[in-house]
């Protein structure tokens, strides 16, 4: 495909190195396969992000493209997989660990996926967010193996056991964080990509009413199962964590906004549900698509990075 201008004024921006590029890939466990998409949208248009920072399955999408796997590698094996394929490698009944399942043979599988890497072996810097099962906080991991940190990071609270990564419990990064263009803006970047691929939802009188009524609950929630969680057993630290996706989900469902200067925010569709692993391809299409539709609201960000003067270095 021909190179336009939006593209060689980027390219020419990332050439010259006045622009450092990166890309928020956001969870969304099947629907994640759009950041594929985006990702190969953003190659034909001679762009290779600087940095990718991701959470849950955006953390396991950019953890592929981080290692130096090729984009068309990704895209064939994503679009081949059944769901048979996934299942047997993460199920395993954890019921004395607090969750549903144990999480082990989820870290056994991306131990595979990555060829056992570390962060210290990617090509692309990456960053993988995590959140605190004991303090809802945000937790940024950027060194070490990747697997656990991939397991940590997609860990959704109640279906897998937290994750224990430094000594501290570790679950989904999407609780938290649904897109993680804080740890982006982190990472020092000119221009910030951020990536969502969950459930969009539709603003409506009875929604309105649903997410006010779920706003006025989660406090007293919050602080019942954290009070209970204490000293109370395995399942303690099953309350927390469903306490927690409580929480998040009462601000949670909102669009992304349109993004202002530097940034890009990307709201992707794909019509498949959240464990349809078997529906790639349809995924990876709405991905490159939304990426296509907003590619233009960057047009004056990218004309400014290629035009820019360099700042003189003072000696």
């Amino acid at each position: 495909m021909p190179i336009g201008p939006e593209r060689s004024a980027l390219a020419e921006a990332q050439e010259s190195r006045r622009a450092r590029v990166g890309v928020a890939l956001g969870g969304g466990s099947a629907r994640g396969y759009a950041h594929i998409g985006v990702l190969c949208a953003l190659e034909r248009r001679g762009v290779r992000p600087d940095v990718v920072v991701g959470t849950s399955f955006g953390a396991v999408v950019g953890a592929l493209y981080a290692c130096g796997r090729d984009l068309e590698s990704i895209r064939g094996d994503a679009e081949r997989l059944r769901r048979r394929d996934v299942f047997p490698h993460i199920v395993d009944v954890g019921f004395a660990r607090g969750a549903l399942l144990s999480g082990d043979r989820l870290e056994a599988y991306f131990e595979r996926l990555v060829d056992g890497r570390s962060f210290e072996d990617c090509d692309v810097p990456l960053a993988v967010v995590a959140t605190d099962l004991d303090t809802g906080e945000r937790v940024t991991l950027r060194s070490g193996p990747l697997a656990p940190a991939l397991r940590a990071s997609a860990s959704l609270p109640g279906l897998f056991a937290p994750a224990l990564v430094d000594g501290r419990r570790l679950i989904d990064g999407g609780i938290g964080t649904p897109v993680p263009l804080d740890a982006l803006r982190d990472e020092r970047v000119d221009l910030a990509i951020g990536v969502g691929a969950g459930v969009e939802v539709r603003d409506s009188i009875a929604l309105r009413m649903a997410r006010g009524a779920v706003r006025a609950a989660p406090g007293r929630l919050l602080g019942f199962a954290l009070a209970r969680a204490r000293g109370a057993g395995p399942w303690g630290g099953l309350m927390q964590a469903l306490a927690l996706t409580v929480e998040a989900w009462s601000g949670a469902g909102e669009r992304l906004p349109e993004g202002t200067g530097d940034e890009l925010h990307v709201q992707t569709r794909p019509p498949i549900s959240w464990l349809r692993f078997d529906r790639a391809a349809l995924a990876i299409i709405a991905g490159d698509a939304a990426m296509e539709t907003a590619w233009p609201r960057l047009h004056g960000s990218l004309e400014r990075f290629a035009t820019a003067t360099p700042t003189p270095t003072l000696t």
